[in-house]
């Protein structure tokens, strides 16, 4: 029975160790969290930070597609003859 403890001891010392980041943005309607392991010389603060921005924008656009809209590469619709 120590097995699961000593892979259970393991998993928990490599969370410990771990160097995850995160970036939270909040658009009033939605909140994101976004985090990485990778280093900020791969990943700049300011790039998490973005996508976390982009996520919550995201969450908070309505299904509908009523809210705003930036782009759009949907093909017009035309009509059966």
């Amino acid at each position: 029975m120590k097995t699961p403890l000593i892979g259970l001891a393991a998993a928990l010392a490599l969370a410990a160790c771990s160097n995850e980041r995160k970036a939270e943005a909040d658009t009033g309607t939605a909140t994101a969290t976004v985090t990485t392991e990778a280093p900020p010389s791969q990943v700049p603060d300011a790039q998490l930070q973005q996508q976390a921005q982009q996520a919550a924008t995201a969450a908070s656009t309505p299904v509908d597609g009523s809210g705003p809209v930036e782009s759009t590469t949907a093909a017009p619709v035309t009509a059966p003859n």
